[in-house]
């Protein structure tokens, strides 16, 4: 072959492919659309109205949230933060999943809903989540504020609290270089600092915990922290949530999972390769079904995909309490996250699954 006619049949294959791309968006919709299964058209989007025969899907809230199951009561805390905004909004929920009471406090705290439902600030405490009080209440006594406390009559004083207190729970301080243990007295709370650097303290981060002090357990777990049931992790926001803990993998198309991806349905092109232009993203609708208590809520939620045979990004995290209380319990909890790149129809933010 010449070198002219090579350059011939490089052109043709280059407008051709030319071609190609100015038709690839229209002809895989159409395709898309040819294939769509017809039984699922009338999936609406969560805050459309999602519902089986006895549940439904309820809008929440839009901000991130932590959720808190109350194994005493069978109810709920939703924690939200406001971006930009230095406070913190705790929503008590009922059993049957309705809000009942709301408490705001600014961000400084360190809320413990995972040990006795009680707020801490700095010289303060609000157990509003089992007294129903908003107010500040003063601790007991605030033992070794100063760090000066003798090493052996610390020692002795901790473990006597330790062992009297119905509940101890602690956080650690801004520099991570010491505790503020609270313990649960007949006479109220108490806080006591342990001693600086001590080699007890120490973080793990396979643990559900920030931290660990060694030999000595958190007491009083009537709260537990919800995690998500596809990724594996607690919430953003939650004081148990580790960024560098792998997820758990999630077949979104096994159908032994709580959701299972049934179609997903292109609506455009979402995005194209940097300096070649080649077709990248797929946008579109993944159409679900969620089992909850053997029913399914069948719905659709904006989703991406990779051109190819990759499957579906789905921003959605379903929350569930733990298998001990399931039969006590037929309230769960969906989050939806999505990002810029994918766009946000109005539905991201928290719904909550309950009886109609």
């Amino acid at each position: 072959m010449t070198r002219k006619n090579i350059l011939i049949t490089i052109a043709i294959l280059l407008v051709l492919l030319v071609i190609y791309l100015a038709k690839f968006t229209a002809i895989h919709i159409a395709l898309s659309n040819l294939s769509f299964p017809s039984r699922l058209k009338h999936y609406p989007y969560l805050n459309e109205g999602a519902q089986s025969e006895n549940f439904e899907v309820d809008y929440l809230f839009y901000d991130p949230a932590n959720i808190d199951y109350d194994t005493k009561t069978g109810g709920f805390i939703v924690t939200t933060a406001h971006v930009n905004q230095a406070f913190e909004v705790y929503h008590k929920l009922d059993a049957k999943g309705n809000s009942t009471d709301s408490l705001v406090n600014d961000t400084s705290a360190i809320h413990t809903f995972h040990n006795e439902g009680v707020v801490f600030g700095e010289d303060y405490f609000i157990d509003w989540c089992t007294s129903g009080n908003k107010n500040r209440q003063p601790f007991v006594d605030f033992l070794n504020h100063d760090f000066k406390m003798d090493e052996k009559a610390w020692a002795e004083i901790f473990e006597t609290h330790y062992k009297n207190a119905s509940a101890v729970t602690y956080k650690p301080s801004k520099d991570w270089h010491s505790l503020t243990f609270y313990f649960k007295t007949e006479k109220g709370w108490l806080a006591m600092n342990s001693l600086k650097d001590d080699e007890r303290i120490f973080q793990d981060v396979g643990s559900e915990n920030e931290l660990d002090f060694k030999g000595y357990p958190l007491k009083g777990n009537r709260f537990i922290a919800l995690k998500s049931s596809i990724t594996g992790k607690y919430p953003l926001l939650s004081y148990k949530n580790r960024s560098d803990i792998e997820n758990q993998s999630y077949n979104w198309k096994d159908s032994k999972n709580p959701v299972n991806l049934k179609y997903f349905k292109k609506e455009n092109l979402q995005g194209r390769a940097p300096y070649t232009g080649l077709p990248q993203t797929w946008g579109g609708d993944a159409y679900l079904t969620l089992k909850h208590k053997n029913q399914l809520i069948r719905f659709k939620e904006i989703a991406v995909k990779d051109v190819g045979f990759a499957e579906p990004q789905i921003n959605l995290d379903l929350y569930q309490v733990p298998k001990a209380f399931e039969n006590k319990s037929d309230v769960a909890f969906i989050i939806l996250s999505y990002g810029t790149n994918i766009g946000d129809r109005g539905g991201n933010g928290l719904y909550v699954i309950k009886r109609k």
